[in-house]
């Protein structure tokens, strides 16, 4: 897909989640680079170190990602709550039109442990399939152990493989059934 044509969309869906409170989540798109901006000042050092598996990059690298994913090789859904803070994200990334795509999540620590994660993942998958990706990939650190059931909670896993203090995911999107509310 080029930058001439046009984005396919992507609608945002609201969702309750485990403890009461109500997020959007919607693609995320260049306007949103201040939320995301203050939701990476506000992260908990220890979760960016697990996301990132070690420093994250400088803001500005990830600022200009932002502003050049398509929505069709490289997407973020982002998960607002109702005040506009951005409190939790989840995206894909794919070489050309392979239908596999590396996968990142990331939830502000208030908000974990409530099902957001979960739910942007399949909200995440749903968009994915649509855009003919089939399967997720995740490295991540091996002692991620909220990664690591957060990714068993949202479907079936192909493989799963540890080496040098990492960790290989390998998730079957085609198996991840379709919730009424356009979630997987």
């Amino acid at each position: 897909m080029t930058s001439t044509q046009p984005r396919p969309p992507v609608s945002a869906v609201r969702l309750s989640l485990a403890d009461g409170r109500v997020v959007t989540v919607r693609e995320l798109l260049p306007g949103d680079a201040d939320a995301l901006v203050a939701a990476l000042e506000a992260a908990d050092p220890v979760d960016l170190r697990r996301r990132f598996m070690g420093g994250p990059p400088p803001v500005s690298m990830l600022v200009e990602r932002l502003e050049q994913a398509d929505g069709v090789h490289n997407l973020g859904l982002g998960a607002f709550a109702g005040d506009g803070s951005l409190v939790g994200v989840a995206q894909f990334d794919r070489v050309g039109d392979e239908p596999t795509a590396e996968i990142a999540v990331e939830v502000q620590t208030g908000w974990q442990n409530q099902g957001l994660g979960t739910a942007l993942l399949a909200r995440l998958a749903d968009v994915a399939v649509d855009r003919g990706i089939h399967h997720f990939s995740a490295t991540f650190l091996a002692e991620n152990l909220p990664l690591r059931r957060l990714l068993k909670d949202v479907g079936p896993l192909v493989t799963t493989t540890f080496e040098g203090g990492e960790g290989h995911i390998d998730l079957d999107l085609d198996g991840v059934p379709h919730q009424p509310n356009g979630t997987r």
